[in-house]
């Protein structure tokens, strides 16, 4: 890979984006009560995780580089936080209802709006006024955020990043704990996720070939 080809931490939170915007497309579609369960785990997991990357790595850009980015920043948390309690009812809720499937839209349709807002609107800006070498040590950090950070919706989440980074990495160990006790998502977690980090959903054929 040459340094041009790197990708940044624009690219990453982009491409996270259309594979959870994948997966809820999918999971709406699901018939099967096994799949929706682990997939509507996934489905949280993921969205949690890369808000707290977001919040970690991508807010205190937003606040440095673009005018009036203080305010931005903190209407994309508020969005997270409207978010995640999505996410909490959605888990407390038997799929087989129609408000299982009326809340994964509202999920979908959220997530997807705000995705498409932040591509068009905010990235463009942060690649332009950004260091691109930044941008591209930024990139690990997000994946490292996301691998340790909670799987469920947050009880308390704060904008500061030092304050973020303790409390996920304290509730991230908590959740892990829980779900390692409890076989949360049950068998085939692992391999939704990793399709997830390849971007395997963004394509119809679950299985895919190799890359």
């Amino acid at each position: 890979m040459t340094p041009s080809d790197a990708p940044t931490i624009l690219d990453v939170l982009a491409g996270d984006a259309r594979s959870i915007t994948a997966l809820a497309t999918k999971l709406a579609a699901t018939t099967d009560l096994f799949d929706e369960n682990v997939e509507t785990v996934q489905l949280v997991r993921q969205i949690v995780q890369t808000h707290v990357a977001a919040e970690q790595y991508l807010h205190p850009l937003i606040r440095e580089t673009i005018p009036g980015g203080e305010a931005l920043a903190h209407q994309q948390f508020a969005e997270h936080r409207a978010m995640e309690e999505l996410l909490r009812n959605l888990e407390d809720v038997d799929p087989n209802t129609d408000r299982f499937k009326s809340l994964l839209a509202d999920v979908r349709d959220k997530w997807s709006a705000n995705a498409e807002y932040l591509e068009h609107d905010i990235y463009p800006t942060l690649r332009e006024k950004c260091d691109w070498a930044r941008l591209v040590e930024l990139a690990d950090s997000v994946v490292g955020a996301e691998n340790l950070a909670p799987t469920r919706p947050r009880s308390v989440a704060a904008e500061g990043h030092n304050t973020s980074v303790l409390l996920s990495l304290s509730q991230g160990y908590i959740d892990r704990t829980i779900d390692a006790f409890t076989h949360r998502g049950h068998a085939g977690t692992s391999e939704i996720d990793a399709r997830l980090r390849a971007g395997r959903y963004d394509d119809d054929g679950s299985d895919g070939g190799e890359s």
